[in-house]
């Protein structure tokens, strides 16, 4: 298993040989086998290969040989070549408009530039020192990541279990304390360096695509109309369902009386719109990204965006310097994500840890009503992708999957967002245009899992405490719970603060907050996971409406 994991091979071909070509595709198709990567993808790097290496081979220098390396170091597989010889680039070989206008040699390099562009997020060329280097990224099949992810996920619920009631108590606190921890911390420290670039480059690349700002403007408010839009669903279904299951009924609240611990919330933060708004504008460039404010640099990778289209000369050498920076940022991600199978091992025996067996039993009934308002919010969204995207829903969610479960896992929209623009370019077929506003702007507004968690808590503490909620106060509820969705501060503690505002208007204690703190862990996962799907669902809406989505690939 090590041996598939990491690998190196090199071979060098004379360029000058007949069967160059032959004996190099060979060679990758034979090394890539070994690898363990699936048939398909050999294939399609093999036809990759063979568009390619001809040009490599034609403008070698006399006597050259081509060195072909296949290599993987734990992630994704790469197939590389570099052969001294004259520059050239295979993925602009012409200029003219129509084929039939070419000679027929002319037309078949201008078919082979244009397959080749097509695959500029896997192939990468370049002319240094009078050597010419190309590579190709292998792309595995999502399912052996999924894999391993859904194998971590169980692994740690296991050794999460086996902590709590076989290891020792001491040893169960030093492994959480020593590794567990620092685990978790380190790869979450490492998400945080690169989401304030992720979203401001991705940002700034997107908007300096639009050529009309009105297309831009548009498609703002397509997005924004769909999120606010599930959010007003999240919170009527939530508050329909709380009432008709009415979790913490019969006894509920005597019987956990006694066991609150009492939490200190600080409701004297300033959540109003108006506020959040007047936030939006930073003070200087640099904070928002020390305080990883989305907003704000959302805000500021627009202006940037916007600019870029209005200074002239240089605004082609400004593109292409973000839309480098872009793919710098998403390739460092990409380095990150390899080792999330670890992390989601490491966050889910926390969780178990920290949480505890009986905590997680004694509010059954408030988890158990979050996650079936969180169950028919994702059939909303497939009932929002099949009537007004006019998509199988099914593909839909097929696709989001591996979305899913990293968002599931790692209880973080932000963490989970590079994943999540991946997915909606390379698998639903998405136009970057679109995936890089959407998504971003989605993990910071549309907040469809926690509006549903601060209206069934706020409920269920209510009922617990014997607090009765006249129906003349739902209104005035659900509408300071959509502008907290909206408005949520970025403090340390965020969904305590917005709870307690929420406890706060039902004429609830803030204590009560504790007895629910035992689950939160169990609760953000899905929440969170709940969130980045409607995220991803709106943006293949929205897609689909501007005639931005390729359909074969979607299909596909």
């Amino acid at each position: 298993m090590l041996k598939r994991r990491i690998m190196n091979k090199k071979k060098d071909v004379l360029c000058s040989e007949g069967a160059a070509l032959a004996e190099s595709l060979d060679f990758i198709e034979s090394a890539l086998g070994e690898l363990g990567v699936p048939r398909k993808q050999v294939l399609r790097t093999v036809l990759l290969a063979e568009e390619l290496l001809p040009q490599f081979l034609q403008h070698a220098a006399p006597g050259a040989a081509l060195r072909i390396q296949v290599q993987r170091f734990f992630g994704s597989p790469s197939v590389s070549f570099r052969v001294p010889g004259s520059e050239f680039d295979p993925l602009n070989g012409w200029e003219a408009g129509s084929l039939d206008e070419l000679e027929e040699t002319d037309a078949q390099q201008a078919i082979r530039s244009a397959l080749l562009k097509s695959q500029g997020d896997i192939l990468k060329i370049s002319h240094r020192s009078g050597v010419n280097h190309g590579r190709i990224l292998v792309a595995q099949a999502q399912t052996s990541r999924l894999l391993w992810t859904i194998g971590a996920l169980f692994a740690g619920l296991l050794f999460g279990l086996c902590m709590n009631h076989i290891l020792p108590s001491g040893f169960s606190d030093a492994l959480a304390f020593y590794l567990l921890n620092p685990v978790k911390t380190m790869f979450m420290n490492a998400l945080q360096i690169i989401i304030g670039p992720v979203v401001f480059f991705s940002i700034v690349s997107c908007i300096a695509q639009f050529k009309d700002l009105a297309e831009l403007g548009r498609i703002a408010v397509k997005v924004m109309g769909i999120y606010l839009i599930t959010t007003v669903v999240a919170v009527v279904l939530s508050i329909v369902l709380s009432l008709v299951i009415q979790p913490g009924q019969f006894g509920f609240a005597l019987s956990l009386g006694s066991n609150i611990e009492a939490v200190h919330v600080d409701t004297n933060v300033d959540t109003s719109i108006r506020t959040t708004i007047m936030n939006i504008v930073p003070s200087n460039f640099v904070r928002p990204f020390l305080e990883s404010d989305t907003l704000q640099v959302i805000f500021l990778g627009v202006l940037c965006g916007v600019a870029v289209g209005m200074i002239g000369k240089y605004a082609p050498l400004l593109q292409d310097f973000f839309d480098a920076c872009n793919s710098l940022f998403l390739t460092i991600t990409t380095l990150i994500s390899q080792v999330i199978p670890l992390a989601v091992f490491c966050s889910t025996a926390l969780m178990i840890v920290e949480s505890g067996s009986s905590s997680l039993l004694s509010v059954l009934g408030f988890v158990g009503t979050c996650l079936l308002c969180i169950a028919c919010m994702l059939v909303f969204y497939g009932l929002m992708v099949s009537v007004i995207g006019r998509l199988n829903p099914i593909t839909f969610f097929s696709k989001c999957r591996e979305g899913m479960l990293t968002s599931l896992t790692l209880s973080s929209s932000s963490a989970a967002m590079p994943t999540n623009m991946d997915i909606c370019t390379k698998k639903l077929g998405v136009a970057p245009k679109v995936s890089s506003f959407s998504i971003p702007l989605g993990a910071t507004v549309n907040m469809d899992g926690t509006t549903i968690y601060l209206v069934v808590a706020g409920l269920f503490l209510a009922r617990a405490y014997g607090v009765t909620v006249p129906g003349s106060v739902l209104a005035p509820l659900s509408i300071t719970i959509i502008l907290l969705s909206l408005g949520c501060p970025g403090v340390p503690g965020a969904t305590l603060v917005c709870m307690g505002v929420v406890l706060a208007a039902l004429g609830v204690p803030i204590e009560a907050v504790g007895l629910i703190m035992g689950v939160s862990p169990i609760t953000d996962m899905f929440i969170t996971m709940n969130n980045t799907t409607g995220d991803m669902a709106a943006t293949v809406i929205v897609a689909k409406s501007e005639g931005l989505l390729d359909l074969e690939t979607y299909r596909s």
